[in-house]
Protein backbone atom coordinates (compact mmCIF):
# COMPACT_ATOMS: atom_id res chain seq x y z
CA UNK A 1 0.00 0.00 0.00
CA UNK A 2 1.14 3.35 -0.79
CA UNK A 3 2.45 5.92 1.97
CA UNK A 4 3.10 9.62 0.77
CA UNK A 5 2.43 13.45 0.70
CA UNK A 6 2.54 15.22 -2.72
CA UNK A 7 2.45 18.50 -3.21
CA UNK A 8 0.38 19.59 -6.24
CA UNK A 9 0.12 23.36 -5.44
CA UNK A 10 3.02 25.03 -3.37
CA UNK A 11 2.27 28.73 -4.22
CA UNK A 12 0.85 31.24 -2.18
CA UNK A 13 -2.02 34.31 -2.71
CA UNK A 14 -2.08 33.59 -6.72
CA UNK A 15 -1.27 31.08 -9.25
CA UNK A 16 1.69 31.94 -11.57
CA UNK A 17 3.70 30.45 -14.91
CA UNK A 18 6.27 31.39 -16.89
CA UNK A 19 9.85 30.21 -17.36
CA UNK A 20 11.04 31.63 -13.99
CA UNK A 21 8.92 29.62 -12.19
CA UNK A 22 9.70 26.24 -13.95
CA UNK A 23 11.31 24.47 -11.07
CA UNK A 24 9.01 25.20 -8.00
CA UNK A 25 5.66 25.68 -10.33
CA UNK A 26 3.26 28.20 -9.72
CA UNK A 27 0.13 26.02 -8.43
CA UNK A 28 -1.84 27.52 -5.14
CA UNK A 29 -2.10 24.92 -2.01
CA UNK A 30 -3.26 21.60 -2.26
CA UNK A 31 -1.09 18.42 -0.88
CA UNK A 32 -2.45 14.99 -1.32
CA UNK A 33 -2.00 12.43 1.58
CA UNK A 34 -2.30 8.61 0.82
CA UNK A 35 -2.16 6.77 3.45
CA UNK A 36 -2.89 2.82 2.62
CA UNK A 37 -6.71 3.04 1.70
CA UNK A 38 -7.33 6.65 3.62
CA UNK A 39 -7.27 9.30 1.04
CA UNK A 40 -7.37 12.82 2.03
CA UNK A 41 -6.25 16.38 0.42
CA UNK A 42 -5.67 19.33 2.19
CA UNK A 43 -6.78 22.68 0.16
CA UNK A 44 -8.21 23.08 -3.07
CA UNK A 45 -6.33 25.80 -4.54
CA UNK A 46 -5.45 25.45 -7.83
CA UNK A 47 -2.81 22.25 -7.42
CA UNK A 48 -6.37 20.30 -7.19
CA UNK A 49 -7.09 20.37 -10.78
CA UNK A 50 -4.01 18.68 -11.77
CA UNK A 51 -4.72 15.99 -8.57
CA UNK A 52 -8.37 15.77 -10.02
CA UNK A 53 -6.90 14.76 -13.62
CA UNK A 54 -4.81 12.26 -11.79
CA UNK A 55 -7.67 10.63 -10.46
CA UNK A 56 -9.96 10.14 -12.96
CA UNK A 57 -9.85 8.66 -16.67
CA UNK A 58 -12.82 8.78 -19.05
CA UNK A 59 -14.24 5.89 -17.61
CA UNK A 60 -14.25 6.05 -14.15
CA UNK A 61 -12.51 7.74 -10.97
CA UNK A 62 -9.92 5.50 -9.31
CA UNK A 63 -11.09 7.11 -6.06
CA UNK A 64 -14.45 7.11 -4.98
CA UNK A 65 -14.40 8.26 -1.70
CA UNK A 66 -11.97 11.87 -0.42
CA UNK A 67 -11.94 13.66 2.26
CA UNK A 68 -11.21 17.03 1.68
CA UNK A 69 -9.90 19.75 4.33
CA UNK A 70 -9.38 23.33 3.55
CA UNK A 71 -7.55 25.32 6.33
CA UNK A 72 -10.10 28.52 5.27
CA UNK A 73 -11.75 30.19 2.75
CA UNK A 74 -9.52 32.33 1.06
CA UNK A 75 -9.68 32.06 -2.68
CA UNK A 76 -6.01 30.76 -3.27
CA UNK A 77 -7.09 27.43 -1.16
CA UNK A 78 -10.76 27.01 -2.84
CA UNK A 79 -9.88 28.65 -6.38
CA UNK A 80 -9.03 24.81 -7.82
CA UNK A 81 -11.96 22.91 -6.45
CA UNK A 82 -14.77 23.99 -9.99
CA UNK A 83 -11.75 22.38 -11.79
CA UNK A 84 -11.73 19.36 -9.72
CA UNK A 85 -12.72 16.30 -12.10
CA UNK A 86 -14.20 13.98 -9.70
CA UNK A 87 -16.70 16.18 -8.47
CA UNK A 88 -18.55 15.31 -11.87
CA UNK A 89 -18.40 12.14 -11.64
CA UNK A 90 -21.74 9.92 -10.54
CA UNK A 91 -20.87 7.74 -7.01
CA UNK A 92 -17.78 9.95 -6.28
CA UNK A 93 -18.30 10.67 -2.68
CA UNK A 94 -16.43 14.08 -1.27
CA UNK A 95 -16.39 15.56 2.24
CA UNK A 96 -15.48 18.54 2.81
CA UNK A 97 -13.98 19.48 6.30
CA UNK A 98 -13.47 23.00 6.98
CA UNK A 99 -13.96 25.90 9.70
CA UNK A 100 -16.77 27.78 10.53
CA UNK A 101 -17.10 30.89 8.00
CA UNK A 102 -18.29 34.17 10.15
CA UNK A 103 -21.49 32.59 10.18
CA UNK A 104 -21.63 31.46 6.96
CA UNK A 105 -21.38 27.13 6.45
CA UNK A 106 -19.39 25.41 3.67
CA UNK A 107 -22.09 24.86 1.74
CA UNK A 108 -22.84 28.79 1.98
CA UNK A 109 -19.65 30.01 0.81
CA UNK A 110 -19.27 27.20 -2.03
CA UNK A 111 -23.07 28.04 -3.13
CA UNK A 112 -21.25 31.20 -3.58
CA UNK A 113 -18.03 30.32 -5.30
CA UNK A 114 -20.41 28.45 -7.51
CA UNK A 115 -22.99 31.32 -8.70
CA UNK A 116 -24.13 31.80 -12.25
CA UNK A 117 -22.02 35.33 -11.42
CA UNK A 118 -18.65 33.45 -11.04
CA UNK A 119 -19.20 30.16 -13.19
CA UNK A 120 -21.75 28.25 -15.79
CA UNK A 121 -22.04 25.21 -12.99
CA UNK A 122 -23.74 25.74 -9.88
CA UNK A 123 -22.94 23.28 -6.66
CA UNK A 124 -26.91 22.00 -7.10
CA UNK A 125 -25.25 20.09 -10.57
CA UNK A 126 -22.64 18.80 -9.13
CA UNK A 127 -22.70 14.89 -9.62
CA UNK A 128 -20.75 13.63 -7.09
CA UNK A 129 -22.09 13.81 -3.30
CA UNK A 130 -21.08 16.39 -1.31
CA UNK A 131 -20.97 16.62 2.60
CA UNK A 132 -19.95 19.56 4.67
CA UNK A 133 -18.30 18.70 8.15
CA UNK A 134 -17.35 21.73 10.86
CA UNK A 135 -13.65 21.06 12.06
CA UNK A 136 -12.53 22.66 14.94
CA UNK A 137 -9.27 23.66 17.23
CA UNK A 138 -8.52 21.01 19.78
CA UNK A 139 -11.26 18.35 18.60
CA UNK A 140 -9.78 15.59 16.71
CA UNK A 141 -11.20 13.53 13.78
CA UNK A 142 -10.15 9.75 13.38
CA UNK A 143 -9.78 8.27 9.75
CA UNK A 144 -8.65 4.54 9.94
CA UNK A 145 -5.24 4.52 11.05
CA UNK A 146 -4.46 8.42 11.09
CA UNK A 147 -5.48 10.91 13.32
CA UNK A 148 -6.17 14.95 12.58
CA UNK A 149 -6.20 17.77 15.03
CA UNK A 150 -6.47 21.72 14.87
CA UNK A 151 -5.04 24.75 16.16
CA UNK A 152 -5.88 28.28 14.80
CA UNK A 153 -3.28 30.30 13.29
CA UNK A 154 -2.65 34.52 13.21
CA UNK A 155 -4.25 34.96 9.38
CA UNK A 156 -6.99 37.31 8.57
CA UNK A 157 -10.32 34.82 8.72
CA UNK A 158 -10.81 31.96 10.66
CA UNK A 159 -8.13 29.71 9.54
CA UNK A 160 -6.71 26.56 11.08
CA UNK A 161 -3.72 24.29 10.52
CA UNK A 162 -3.44 20.32 10.84
CA UNK A 163 -1.33 17.82 12.64
CA UNK A 164 -1.66 14.59 11.02
CA UNK A 165 -0.51 11.79 13.28
CA UNK A 166 0.08 8.16 11.37
CA UNK A 167 1.10 4.71 13.30
CA UNK A 168 4.53 6.03 13.39
CA UNK A 169 4.99 9.40 12.81
CA UNK A 170 3.32 13.26 13.10
CA UNK A 171 3.17 15.90 10.46
CA UNK A 172 2.61 19.88 11.02
CA UNK A 173 0.89 21.81 7.73
CA UNK A 174 0.79 25.48 8.23
CA UNK A 175 0.60 27.37 4.94
CA UNK A 176 -0.51 30.50 5.95
CA UNK A 177 0.62 32.02 9.51
CA UNK A 178 1.72 35.26 10.45
CA UNK A 179 4.13 35.06 13.28
CA UNK A 180 3.54 38.33 15.14
CA UNK A 181 2.49 38.47 19.04
CA UNK A 182 1.82 35.36 20.90
CA UNK A 183 2.73 31.85 19.01
CA UNK A 184 2.86 29.21 22.21
CA UNK A 185 -0.25 27.42 21.55
CA UNK A 186 0.80 27.03 17.62
CA UNK A 187 3.87 26.02 19.03
CA UNK A 188 3.20 23.49 21.99
CA UNK A 189 0.33 22.42 19.23
CA UNK A 190 3.31 21.06 16.66
CA UNK A 191 6.29 20.79 19.27
CA UNK A 192 8.30 17.91 18.31
CA UNK A 193 6.70 17.00 15.24
CA UNK A 194 8.41 14.41 12.68
CA UNK A 195 7.96 16.72 9.64
CA UNK A 196 6.59 20.76 9.90
CA UNK A 197 5.49 22.27 6.72
CA UNK A 198 5.31 25.99 7.49
CA UNK A 199 5.85 28.65 5.27
CA UNK A 200 8.27 31.98 4.93
CA UNK A 201 6.56 34.10 2.64
CA UNK A 202 8.28 37.37 2.89
CA UNK A 203 12.06 38.69 3.18
CA UNK A 204 12.08 41.04 5.85
CA UNK A 205 11.86 43.96 3.83
CA UNK A 206 8.52 42.64 2.17
CA UNK A 207 7.23 41.92 5.46
CA UNK A 208 7.55 45.91 6.54
CA UNK A 209 5.06 46.51 3.83
CA UNK A 210 3.18 43.72 3.98
CA UNK A 211 2.77 43.31 7.86
CA UNK A 212 -0.95 42.55 9.14
CA UNK A 213 -1.22 40.28 5.71
CA UNK A 214 -1.01 36.72 7.35
CA UNK A 215 1.81 35.83 6.58
CA UNK A 216 5.53 35.36 7.88
CA UNK A 217 9.07 36.73 6.82
CA UNK A 218 11.62 34.14 7.06
CA UNK A 219 13.53 35.82 9.76
CA UNK A 220 10.29 35.06 12.19
CA UNK A 221 10.36 31.61 10.39
CA UNK A 222 13.86 30.79 11.72
CA UNK A 223 13.06 31.92 14.95
CA UNK A 224 9.78 29.74 15.03
CA UNK A 225 11.77 26.63 13.72
CA UNK A 226 14.09 27.10 16.79
CA UNK A 227 11.19 27.00 19.16
CA UNK A 228 9.19 23.78 17.62
CA UNK A 229 12.55 21.96 17.12
CA UNK A 230 11.01 19.51 14.37
CA UNK A 231 12.74 16.53 12.91
CA UNK A 232 12.60 18.35 9.26
CA UNK A 233 11.26 21.79 8.31
CA UNK A 234 9.00 22.15 4.62
CA UNK A 235 9.08 25.83 3.26
CA UNK A 236 5.85 26.08 0.79
CA UNK A 237 3.40 28.92 -0.09
CA UNK A 238 5.78 30.71 -1.68
CA UNK A 239 5.05 34.28 -2.74
CA UNK A 240 3.75 34.86 -6.15
CA UNK A 241 6.62 37.39 -6.94
CA UNK A 242 9.30 34.63 -5.82
CA UNK A 243 11.51 33.52 -8.93
CA UNK A 244 12.93 30.17 -8.88
CA UNK A 245 16.06 32.27 -8.00
CA UNK A 246 14.65 34.25 -5.56
CA UNK A 247 13.51 31.00 -3.54
CA UNK A 248 16.72 28.90 -4.04
CA UNK A 249 18.39 32.45 -2.59
CA UNK A 250 16.06 32.01 0.19
CA UNK A 251 17.03 27.84 1.48
CA UNK A 252 20.15 29.36 0.76
CA UNK A 253 19.75 31.66 4.08
CA UNK A 254 17.87 28.99 5.73
CA UNK A 255 20.34 26.43 5.46
CA UNK A 256 23.78 28.57 6.63
CA UNK A 257 21.48 29.27 9.61
CA UNK A 258 21.84 27.63 13.40
CA UNK A 259 18.78 25.70 12.74
CA UNK A 260 18.11 22.54 14.90
CA UNK A 261 16.74 20.68 11.57
CA UNK A 262 17.13 20.02 8.19
CA UNK A 263 15.06 22.41 5.85
CA UNK A 264 13.77 22.18 2.02
CA UNK A 265 12.09 24.90 -0.15
CA UNK A 266 9.98 22.33 -2.31
CA UNK A 267 7.91 22.88 -5.16
CA UNK A 268 5.03 22.02 -7.11
CA UNK A 269 5.07 17.74 -7.39
CA UNK A 270 7.23 17.14 -4.59
CA UNK A 271 6.51 13.64 -2.91
CA UNK A 272 7.69 12.84 0.72
CA UNK A 273 7.30 9.04 1.74
CA UNK A 274 6.08 8.09 4.69
CA UNK A 275 6.58 5.29 7.29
Amino acid sequence: MTKHLKFWGTRGSCPVSGPEYIHFGGNTPCLELQYDDQFLIFDAGTGIRPLGHSLCNEIMCSVRKIDLFLSHFHWDHILGFPFFEPIYRNGTEITIWAPKGNGRTGRDLFGQLLAKEFFPVHLNQIQAKLEFKIIESNVPVSMGPLTLDFCSTHHPGHTLCFKIKTPEETIGYVTDNEIDGDQEKLIEFHKGVDLFIHEAQYTPKEYAVKQGWGHSSLEKALDLIKKVRPGKWIVTHHDPSHTDADLRALEKIAKASPLPCPVEWIGDGHVIPLK
